[in-house]
């Protein structure tokens, strides 16, 4: 069956050329109309358990509604089903010349879904950027509140001048990558769903591995000088109390708000059975629906990966979404493909290039619950 519009190998080519990534690029041809992408914004944030606001997060999911909707719609039109008991085999995509492409597209379309169910970053990041550099460079603002105050002057006396200096310094981007290779064999008759479980898993992990660099960066720094977060130490070692919570939220100066924390397991267990919060109604968030209470008005996230060794079992991180955190992206996410016909191998390489840059000091603070 034809699909809305027709593909081949140059594609990919083209979506790159464009510097747009081939889900979106690939929506942009099939022109899917408006309620179509609202009704799959609607699924993809009841999947993902998110309000429709405008925080990070949920324009995130809107962004990947709308990438996928072209997928979906071309999959619909070329009678390939991708879900439920009736889901086709990969090799359905590979009958037609004009149905392969949608196989790399599909991959893609996984491995993001896993992102984004795992990854704290579209939650503690203010935004992010695209550039066309392996290296960013790095403004931040050092003016101190001296020089913001409005001063008392006199009749016909000069105004009292302000001068807003910057230290600078650069951000460095690293290259993440992952290969996939699956033998003909292996992939030919596997559903399709399946398939897609196996690579929702791959994009987990890529999710939580960008979630601890973002973590790592909010407390030990950008590599700049004073970006590094500085710890309220708990009154007494050890011992984490409401009072302790409270500390931390009034560690945030005036005109900042701790509207995320991370906590990991026996930190949130010692919150959760809280005389301040094991009460029905104060606990109710978590007792009906398995969501974490929000003391002191923040989103807790829980967070069990080591994978950041400045985020030890004796911290707790607080962050003011608002300022604290910009990504740095070079292009979209590369992806091509090969086959080793001697193998008979399919290999699918994913990379791009991200870097992480701290972007208000005063919006990350810490508790350090053991001094």
């Amino acid at each position: 069956m034809k699909g809305i519009v027709s593909l081949d190998k140059g594609f990919y080519h083209e979506a790159r050329a464009k510097g747009v990534p081939p889900l979106t690029y690939l929506t942009d041809l099939v022109k899917p109309e408006l309620p179509e992408i609202k009704a799959v914004e609607a699924r993809v944030l009841r999947r993902f358990r998110q309000a429709d606001d405008d925080s990070a997060r949920a324009q995130a999911l809107r962004q990947y509604a709308y990438d996928i909707c072209g997928l979906e719609k071309e999959f619909a039109v070329r009678g390939i089903r991708c879900k439920g008991p009736c889901a086709d085999t990969v090799e359905k995509l590979f009958v037609s010349s004009n149905d392969t492409p949608l196989f790399p597209a599909f991959l893609a379309s996984q491995i993001i879904a896993g992102i984004l169910a795992a990854s704290l970053v579209p939650r503690l990041a203010a935004t992010e950027v695209r550039i066309n550099s392996h290296v960013a460079e790095k403004i931040t603002i050092s003016d101190t509140a001296a020089d913001r105050t409005l001063k008392w002057i006199g009749e016909g006396a000069d105004l009292p001048k302000t001068k807003i200096s910057r230290a600078e310094g650069n951000i460095t981007l690293y290259k993440y990558g992952r290969l996939l290779e699956v033998s003909y064999e292996s992939v030919r008759l596997m559903h399709l769903d399946i398939l897609g479980l196996f690579l929702m898993r791959m994009g987990m992990q890529m999710g939580i591995d960008e979630t601890d660099d973002a973590i790592e960066t909010l407390i030990a720094g950008d590599g700049t000088s004073g970006s590094a977060v500085t710890d309220t130490d708990a009154e007494v070692s050890g011992v984490l109390d409401y009072d302790e919570l409270v500390r931390l939220n009034l560690a945030f100066p005036i005109g900042y708000q701790m509207t995320d924390a991370v906590v990991n397991d026996t930190n949130l267990r010692t919150i959760l059975n809280m005389a301040e919060f094991k009460d029905p109604m104060a606990g109710m968030r978590f007792q009906q629906t398995g969501e974490f209470p929000m003391p002191m008005g923040a989103q807790w996230h829980r967070w069990t990966s080591t994978g950041s060794a400045s985020f030890s079992t004796d911290r707790i991180l607080a962050v003011d979404n608002r300022g604290a955190l910009a990504i740095f992206r070079e292009d979209t996410l590369l992806e091509e493909s090969d086959r080793l016909i001697d193998k008979q191998l399919e290999r699918r390489a994913m990379s791009e290039w991200v870097g992480w840059m701290k972007l208000d000091n005063s919006a990350t603070q810490c508790l350090d619950i053991t001094t």
